[in-house]
């Protein structure tokens, strides 16, 4: 049953309100890509996306809230990552369970780039609505990879802290295209991911 969808009326959406409230949103992380969000105006956004100032106030507040609806459509989409994490884990598939995870939240983090960066500079300056979705969206993802963790390797002490550890280096590698280490060293974000493929396997297979 699709979810019943309101604007700021409190008036049910159909159709063409749904498809007007979406394109907004799509003008808006389009113009993103070649200007900071800090920049953007009401105006800017209705103009683009062909409709006026006060439509644009019929589904949003203002560009803030616009932006929180994008990094809400996003943190929608996680769906393929709990699947590999719910999926069975061996000694046999291991390697390749967790080397999909990590490729897996590489690729979320490329489609939902913007969206991602936007969640966490605005978590980060303590935006409270953005930090509480960034805690919302993370927690299911830490919660089922440190039971993953646990489930392989018992003998470990902290496997929370550890998907903790490991969810923050990898959001961390994702946030960038390429990291230059040691001068005139350049590791891209492929090869700095398979060293977070390698970590999280040794961690699952290591004798505490």
């Amino acid at each position: 049953m699709e979810k019943e969808v309101r604007n700021l009326h409190g008036q049910k959406m159909g159709r063409k309100g749904r498809e007007t409230r979406q394109r907004i949103m799509d003008v808006t992380l389009e113009m993103l890509k070649n200007r900071s969000y800090k920049d953007l105006t009401v105006s800017d956004v209705a103009f683009e996306a062909d409709v006026s100032s006060s439509t644009f106030y019929v589904y949003f507040e203002d560009i803030e809230d616009v932006l929180f609806a994008c990094v809400q459509a996003a943190a929608l989409n996680l769906d393929p990552l709990y699947e590999v994490l719910n999926a069975e884990w061996t000694e046999d598939n291991l390697e390749s369970r967790v080397r999909r995870f990590v490729e897996i939240y590489g690729e979320l983090w490329e489609k939902y780039r913007i969206e991602l960066r936007i969640r966490n500079l605005e978590a980060d300056q303590g935006n409270l609505r953005f930090l509480n979705l960034r805690i919302e969206t993370t927690r299911g993802i830490l919660q089922a990879l440190g039971k993953k963790i646990a489930q392989i390797n018992p003998r470990l002490e902290n496997p929370q802290q550890i998907a903790i550890a490991i969810h923050a280096a990898m959001g961390a590698l994702a946030a960038q295209h390429d990291i230059g280490i040691a001068g005139a060293t350049r590791q891209t974000r492929k090869q700095l991911s398979a060293g977070v493929v390698e970590l999280l396997y040794r961690v699952l297979l290591s004798k505490a």
